[in-house]
């Protein structure tokens, strides 16, 4: 019997904590947003490869945040394709980005448009 409180209020201490250190999507102020949407297109390249978007737009949703050396460091991409998350994550992580407003250990929600080329 010991044991099974002992259980549960571990597993009751781990999600408070979890819980208490979770963060906020954070919205960016509009010069902000643009300036970092310039950023991550200037990333990510003009042109995405062919086999990315098969012949139709992709759209996906980039969360990401900031690291100490204001590094992208990409926490999820929701999006259809594997192919997608696997070449935005090439392409964004780690990257530096020096963008006034943005503040480290923040997360972050950019939607991304992938026309074909």
């Amino acid at each position: 019997m010991k044991k099974l409180k002992l259980t549960i209020a571990v597993i009751a201490l781990c999600f408070s904590t979890l819980a208490a250190t979770a963060t906020e999507t954070k919205t960016l102020p509009s010069k902000s947003s643009k300036n970092l949407r310039s950023k991550i297109v200037k990333l990510l390249g003009n042109e995405a490869p062919n086999y990315l978007t098969a012949g139709n737009d992709v759209k996906a949703e980039l969360s990401f945040m900031l690291n100490n050396k204001n590094q992208i460091v990409v926490v999820t991409i929701d999006s259809k394709s594997d192919l997608v998350e696997g070449y935005v994550k090439s392409k964004l992580n780690y990257q530096k980005v020096s963008v006034k407003g943005l503040k480290s250990g923040e997360i972050y929600r950019v939607p991304l448009t992938i026309k074909q080329s």
